[in-house]
């Protein structure tokens, strides 16, 4: 039997709010040995409308070209909406192109960062939040808690045996998203895959209790698994149990880890890897002001993880991964911190150079660049910045 508590009090009400809001901090400032990140500057926070608390922001699981100079300094002082900025944050980023909430108008739009050009693809007046690209695929959710998903031009909302639908995540032929059964986030819920190609919803993660906090690869889905909890359901309040099962999309067939601990919210944005989050002895709330980053071959997914760093924040802010690479935010002490280290344990965690900004949010990642929010101060508005990687 799992046992796997998992207390995300915090991040579930920034979350609720959400990209969720919660934060991390390096130890000592860069990483030591094994990994171990504790004790820097830095953090951030996580949340995320409907209740969610984590998962690699964005959602893009593909690389794509892009990362020049020029598709950088297009990203530069785009103001975007504050919204889930430490969880499932306004902006998403793909190649040389970025999906962003404005902060002007709430309008989703998406930018071809070579060019310049933007185009409105959601209306702010149907409140677009959670944007996640992979090519020329574009999810997002809206405040009426719908998916919706353009492809090749045309936009779909979702539909499908589920009465609220949020927290998307996309590949470059797929979307992964939670479909509630109920009447609100507190009810049942499964995870759905829609391929775009077929224009169909599958229920991939269905049973009792919630299924929540997917990501999805062009060959597996990976979800946080809370059918073990108190009431079956993630509550936010310290007491939620979970785990993680891995599906291969070809089949379907499920693998769930069953090493010690407790481990949520996987990230399948760097090929062949799955990366997670996990707890063995302290269980703070928010979850993700203090967790160990791990991850495992795809091929191996029940295998013990390598460990990336153990990571401590002020705040709780929500990782990333990407392109055999992981990032995560710390805030401690006031100061905010961006991180970065090999997904194969290869290289500590090394601390990126963004400036003075007083608040960094969470990190958005193509395969040649990052994109994350920042504030100067920390009254002002969020403003986008782009580092190559």
């Amino acid at each position: 039997m799992r046992r796997w508590l998992i207390s995300l009090c915090a991040v579930c009400a920034l979350s609720c709010g959400s990209e969720d809001s919660g934060q991390a901090a390096a130890s000592g400032g860069a990483a030591g040995a094994g990994g171990s990140a504790t004790g820097g500057s830095g953090g951030s926070s996580a949340g995320g409308s409907g209740g969610s608390a984590t998962g690699g922001s964005g959602g893009s699981t593909t690389g794509g070209s892009g990362g020049t100079a020029d598709c950088l300094a297009a990203v530069a002082g785009v103001e975007v909406a504050d919204v889930d900025l430490d969880g499932f944050p306004s902006y998403s980023v793909d190649g040389c192109q970025l999906a962003y909430v404005s902060a002007k108008t709430g309008e989703l739009r998406l930018r071809d960062l070579t060019t310049g050009k933007e185009s409105v693809i959601d209306d702010g007046a149907e409140g677009p939040r959670r944007p996640s690209l992979a090519g020329d695929v574009l999810a997002w959710e809206s405040a009426k808690h719908l998916v919706r998903v353009r492809h090749g031009g045309t936009i779909t909302i979702v539909s499908g045996s589920f009465n609220l639908a949020g927290e998307p995540r996309a590949t470059n032929d797929a979307v992964v998203f939670t479909g509630w059964l109920g009447a609100d986030t507190s009810s049942d819920s499964d995870v759905f895959l829609y391929q775009v190609g077929q224009g169909t919803s599958t229920a991939v993660a269905a049973g009792p209790g919630q299924q929540r906090f997917a990501d999805v690869s062009a060959t597996h889905v990976a979800v946080s698994d809370f059918s073990e909890g108190s009431g079956g359901v993630y509550t936010g309040d310290g007491a939620s149990q979970a785990d993680i099962i891995v599906f291969d999309r070809a089949t379907l067939t499920p693998t769930v880890r069953s090493a010690p601990g407790k481990q949520a919210f996987p990230m399948l944005g760097s090929s062949g890897t799955l990366s997670y989050l996990e707890w063995i002895v302290v269980h703070p709330i928010p979850k993700l002001q203090e967790y160990t980053l791990r991850a495992v071959p795809l091929a191996t997914p029940a295998a013990s993880g390598v460990k990336i760093a153990d990571v401590q924040s002020d705040q709780a802010v929500r990782p990333t991964a990407r392109a055999g690479v992981a990032e995560w935010v710390v805030r401690w002490q006031g100061v905010s911190s961006l991180y970065r280290a090999a997904l194969d344990g290869s290289t500590a965690p090394q601390k990126q150079d963004l400036g003075g900004a007083a608040v960094l949010h969470a990190p958005s990642s193509s395969s040649s660049m990052t994109v994350l929010a920042v504030r100067q101060t920390t009254t002002s508005t969020p403003a986008l910045v782009a580092i190559p990687r």
